[in-house]
């Protein structure tokens, strides 16, 4: 394993993902959970003193996306990234939406919109990956 590109991928892609998830969650969908605080969600103060949670999930993520597309790379760069991307994208993303629709009082459309951004998200993560991370496993 190539550590140096691994912990560059990792790095870059913490960004991104905390980057993408601020644009999807409060700028793209912000509106669509205003109803929702303080009912299904936490409060917006709640939330905030529990963000060490969630930015510790994301660094556990993004170390566990580096690392398993690791042990797949055959050299082919942002099109081996795109493929796994899409992979832990439809994995991880229909499950979260589709379970989470199923158990608490969310929209469809929302769930839905969990499901496109989650496919969108990975897909990035993905190319920035593949693009970062080249060394073929021997």
């Amino acid at each position: 394993m190539n550590w140096k590109q691994f912990f560059i991928a990792a790095i870059v892609g913490f960004v991104a993902l905390f980057a993408l998830d601020y644009f999807i969650h409060e700028v793209l969908l912000g509106g669509a959970y205003e109803p929702l605080m303080g009912t299904v969600f936490r409060t917006q103060e709640d939330m905030f003193s529990k963000m060490w949670a969630m930015i510790l999930g994301q660094i556990v993520f993004m170390l566990m996306f580096v690392w398993i597309y690791t042990f797949g790379v055959r050299g082919k760069g942002v099109m081996e990234g795109l493929r796994y991307g899409l992979y832990i994208g439809l994995m991880f993303s229909v499950i979260a939406g589709a379970g989470t629709w199923a158990t608490t009082p969310i929209s469809g459309w929302l769930a839905w919109m969990w499901i496109i951004f989650g496919l969108i998200e990975t897909i990035i993560l993905g190319l920035i990956v593949g693009a970062i991370y080249k060394t073929v496993r021997a």
